[in-house]
């Protein structure tokens, strides 16, 4: 049994890797970082060999997603942050002034940084571990500057050499292919939770854990988007492979729209209404979706023909329990035959759309490594100083949160910078370091992440104190330090405390590789890091903090004033509108929706008074979100052309059910101003409106009924919320 459990964690091991090969990140961070030390030992200039890795680590917390150029572009821009800041660092170190005015600087920037997103976090640890580091080494003569220059330059060049040869035989559109492969296996997952107590055993998912699912699903598109922008309505046919795989992806998209909508069916149908042999037959079909979007996952990673065999096999089961279910469905009373029907016409649906991403596969034809497939004017076109405006424009937008937590990471890591300089504290810039670390832009996030540090902190000094004790000449050390380097980076997103503990390690041995570290060193290092924690959480708490019992109402009013425009979009349409994709206001709708979601989640976690106010919020947000999945589903009739003649228009009936959902939207609409007075609104008036420009179809009409209901909930409930919001905000015992 013990072997089996083994087998089972090795191979889930191998799957993860497969989709997000974090050993690769791991294993380049640790020949970047050790291989410089090496030859410091060999040669007897460990001096030089120290900063040339502390470069390559900070360049190398950067991950290399994306296509070749971002991953280049990326690799330049570390290595130019890293040259400049620790230049800035050496030259005002001497200065305690200097040095909190440029400590003020380098906070605020690196904390924007975040605004490039997971990228952004790599690049801004290239800028402050070495302003940090060396500003607390600073030097004092030119010839001295010029050496730790060439130092850094070299680790620099070093790093890019690494990471160039980590992604040289990397095939070309795979990046991309990853990026779709990981919102199937999101998708998986979601159909999983849907899928939960359909067998009899346990209970159904609620609705929390079903939109949670559906967020990492959303979340995945939105990551696959960020680093491969074109969609695929702004891609054209001549462009070959990156047509086929911008349609790929919104496939995926859509398949996880027809899982919604199948799971939204099913919340009607009550189990003890079911037959056993049909709620059986209905698991059967949520498994072999669950089957076939893991094997298309799979196909489309490593477009093997022995994996589109096996895909093919699933089809042909989930076609063959199609077959079955329908054969069953006279056993049902109307109601559930009904829907059941709907469930198995949406998962047809789903089926052609794996079928699609397959063709679109199989026109991608023969990829070619990246070392192959660039040339040398192309690999310069990489470095256009367009790309570097961009980057600029999206570093700059600062909205009123990214402000707050940039000027509040700032203010504390230059009082941090000020103590440490101040009372000369031996390796006193642990102080700044762990401030900036552990500073995020919402309290709860800080606190958790102060408590991992200052754990892994302790038991990795312990340890690496320990390791110290070994004798030298078994290089024990060295090999350490390459462990460490790939464990640090593998579970960095896993659990940040063991990547503390790691972290820990890795710097003790790296800075006593040729001699014991004196214990005084460790717990110097051990109070500057807990003291820099503490620094962090009040810092959270009383500078400039961002409460969520303040924004959660202006999340609340941009979530419903998106589903409002979707709607819309959806059936009044101006010129302007037509002329985007309606996955454009899809993608805007769920994201306002996500952000209301994830506010009111970090508030719960806020130290403050009274939340059970709050459960009209959850409604709210929970009305927002089946308004969205019913719009996603009438699209899905229109896309799917089974709207009918869309040049007809849609009969009184139809026409006056539409009027009366935007009548309750602008209700709603007319009261966002009193939970946000900053929201700006553009209502459509009732009777200035055109026709809809298409007939719905019975299930767009039955769509739109059930959110006419969600609409009149949601007028009502946030009339009651206005009237208590002012109550709620003055409860809560934290400051504003």
């Amino acid at each position: 049994m013990n072997y089996l459990k083994s087998y089972k964690r090795l191979n889930q091991f191998i799957q993860n890797e497969t989709f997000e090969p974090t050993l690769n990140w791991g294993l380049r961070m640790a020949v970047a970082s050790v291989a410089p030390v090496i030859w410091g030992v060999a040669t007897g200039h460990m001096d030089i060999a120290e900063w040339i890795t502390l470069t390559a680590e900070g360049i190398c917390w950067v991950e290399l997603r994306g296509g070749a150029g971002l991953r280049m572009r990326v690799l330049v821009g570390g290595t130019l942050l890293t040259f400049f800041f620790a230049l800035l660092g050496s030259i005002t170190g001497t200065s305690i002034w200097l040095s909190m005015v440029c400590m003020l600087f380098v906070g605020f920037l690196s904390s924007l940084f975040k605004n490039l997103g997971d990228r952004g976090s790599g690049l801004a640890i290239c800028a402050y571990v070495m302003f940090i580091i060396c500003n607390a080494y600073p030097v004092k003569t030119l010839h001295s500057l010029e050496m730790r220059s060439l130092y850094i330059l070299i680790g620099g060049v070093w790093t890019i050499l690494v990471g160039l040869a980590a992604s040289a035989f990397v095939p070309e559109q795979e990046p991309y292919r990853r990026s779709i492969a990981m919102i199937l296996k999101s998708i998986a997952s979601l159909i999983d939770t849907v899928s939960k107590g359909w067998d009899g055993n346990g209970v159904r998912s609620g609705l929390r854990e079903i939109y949670t699912k559906e967020k990492d699903v959303r979340a995945s598109i939105d990551s696959s988007i960020h680093f491969f922008e074109s969609m695929a309505y702004q891609v054209t046919h001549d462009k070959g492979k990156e047509y086929n795989l911008a349609h790929t992806r919104k496939a995926t998209s859509l398949i996880a729209a027809h899982v919604i909508a199948i799971s939204e069916e099913l919340d009607s149908i009550k189990l003890p209404a079911i037959t056993n042999a049909t709620r059986l037959k209905l698991y059967a079909l949520h498994k072999a979706l669950q089957q076939t979007v893991e094997r298309l996952a799979e196909y489309v990673l490593s477009l093997k023909p022995e994996e589109e065999l096996l895909l093919n096999s699933r089809i042909e089961r989930l076609r063959k329990i199609i077959k079955l279910l329908n054969d069953h469905l006279f056993e049902e009373d109307a109601s559930n035959r009904t829907t059941i029907f709907r469930v198995i016409q949406l998962t047809e649906r789903s089926i052609k759309l794996v079928e699609s991403c397959v063709n679109n596969m199989k026109q991608l034809g023969e990829e070619q490594p990246i070392y192959r497939s660039y040339s040398l004017i192309k690999t310069l076109y990489i470095l256009h100083p367009k790309h570097l405006l961009h980057n600029i424009r999206i570093l700059f937008d600062m909205n009123t949160n990214t402000a707050r937590y940039a000027l509040r990471t700032a203010l504390a890591a230059t009082l941090a910078m000020f103590i440490f300089k101040w009372f000369n504290i031996d390796h006193g810039y642990w102080l700044p370091f762990t401030v900036i670390i552990i500073i995020q832009p919402y309290f709860g996030a800080t606190f958790t992440k102060a408590i991992d540090r200052t754990l892994g902190t302790v038991l990795g000094g312990i340890a690496g104190g320990l390791l110290l004790r070994l004798p030298t000449a078994l290089h024990v050390k060295e090999i350490f330090m390459f462990i460490c380097a790939v464990l640090m980076v593998y579970y960095l997103r896993k659990k940040y405390s063991v990547a503390a503990f790691f972290i820990t390690v890795s710097l003790v041995l790296l800075f006593a590789v040729e001699s014991e570290l004196s214990w005084t060193i460790l717990f110097s290092r051990l109070f500057c890091t807990i003291t820099g924690a503490l620094l962090g959480i009040v810092a959270g708490f009383a500078l400039l903090p961002t409460w969520d019992k303040k924004y959660l109402p202006r999340y609340l009013a941009e979530s419903i004033y998106h589903n409002y425009e979707y709607f819309k979009v959806t059936f009044f349409p101006d010129e302007q509108q037509t002329a985007l994709p309606w996955t454009k206001y899809k993608r805007l709708a769920e994201t306002g929706n996500s952000n209301a979601f994830d506010s009111f989640n970090r508030f719960l976690q806020e130290p403050s008074g009274r939340k059970k106010s709050f459960s009209l919020f959850f409604q709210l947000i929970t009305y927002n979100v089946r308004l969205t999945r019913e719009l996603n589903s009438i699209h899905l009739e229109i896309e799917n052309n089974t709207a009918g003649n869309t040049a007809k228009e849609p009969d009184a009936e139809q026409q006056a059910l539409i009027n009366e959902c935007l009548y309750w939207f602008n209700k709603s609409v007319i009261m966002l101003q009193k939970i946000n007075p900053a929201q700006e609104t553009t209502m459509l008036a009732v009777g200035e409106i055109l026709h809809s420009p298409f007939v719905l179809t019975q299930h767009q009409y039955n769509y739109l009924n059930k959110m006419l209901i969600d609409l009149k909930s949601m007028h009502q409930d946030l009339q009651e919320l206005i009237l208590t919001v002012d109550t709620i905000m003055e409860s809560s015992t934290v400051p504003a």
